[in-house]
This record gives C-alpha cells, structure tokens and sequence, in this order.
C-alpha cells in the first residue's frame, strides 16, 4: 500500500520538476526575447491547478463509480489523462517558442496531477490505519520531491545532450 502510494507521488513530481525547474531556467537561458512576465505567467500556469484541490476534493467524495470502489477512478483517470497531456505535449515538439501553448499544456497536465494527488490522498485516509498515516504521508512527501529531482535533473541532463522536443 505505501509503494502505490508513494509511486504516485513520484508520478506527480516527475513532470512538476521537469516543467516547473528544467522548462523555466532552459528558456531562461535560451531565449532573450522571453520577458520577466512571461515566465511568471508560464510559471503561474504551472502552479494554479493546485489550487483547484479545493474543488477536487468534494467532487471525489461525492461521485463514485462503486464497481471500482470509491477512488479508484479517479486514480486511473487521472493518471490516464496526465500521460495523455504528455503524449500530446511530446506530440507538439519543440513548442518553448510558443510560451502561451506551453503553458495551456502545462496548465491542462497539473489540472490531472492535482485530482490525482487529492484522490491520493483521499485513498491513503480510506486504506491507513490513523497511527500510521502521519509517517506514510511524510514518505509520499519525500516520494513527490525525490519525483521533483529527478524531473529536474533528468530533464535538464536530456535537454542539453538531446534538445528540447527529446525531453
């Protein structure tokens, strides 16, 4: 149970790094016609679906497809829907010239990886015993960050020996 679940999270960190670190400081560094504006803009698109985690969570709560008990769908969905916002991104190619498209894509990926971390978190309450729940969601923290670094650092080594669309 903590391995999904941690896993999971890794999932979440993966791409957050790779977009939030890598993407931002690779235009940074390439692009001078990119504004101080823009890349809080690219960054803001980045960041406001985790915000939405609000509205997520009664919507979990709510509705259900009981034959695949109460979060499972929205696991799968979501995860679904962030591989798909990926392939589709991937599909695009080098789109770093095209910060608006950038950060719509951005925006549509964290919209899937924020519902993913609230029925998460939902399925880890449902699943723990209460005295543990404390330590396993420290260690699906730590799973996120680990996720973070490596979107960073993997992302980062791949753009500057293969380019951008290859990351």
């Amino acid at each position: 149970r903590m391995s999904m679940l941690c896993a999971m999270y890794v999932a979440q960190g993966l791409p957050w790094g790779f977009m939030l670190n890598t993407v931002v400081s690779f235009i940074t560094d390439t692009d001078e016609t990119i504004s101080a504006t823009q890349i809080g803009r690219l960054t803001a698109m980045i960041l406001y679906p985790w915000t939405f985690k609000l509205v997520w969570a009664p919507l979990i709560d709510s509705a259900t497809i009981r034959s695949m008990g109460r979060r499972r769908p929205w696991i799968i969905g979501a995860q679904l829907m962030m591989a798909i916002s990926l392939l589709m991104l991937i599909a695009m190619g080098d789109i770093t010239k095209n910060i608006v498209l950038l950060g719509w894509m951005f925006f549509l990926h964290n919209c899937f990886a924020s519902l993913q971390d609230v029925a998460t978190d939902a399925l880890a309450v449902d699943i723990l015993p209460p005295q543990e729940q404390g330590r396993v969601n420290g260690l699906m923290w730590a799973s996120k960050l680990l996720g973070k670094g490596i979107g960073t650092a993997a992302g980062g080594w791949i753009i500057k020996h293969y380019g951008f669309p290859e990351a």
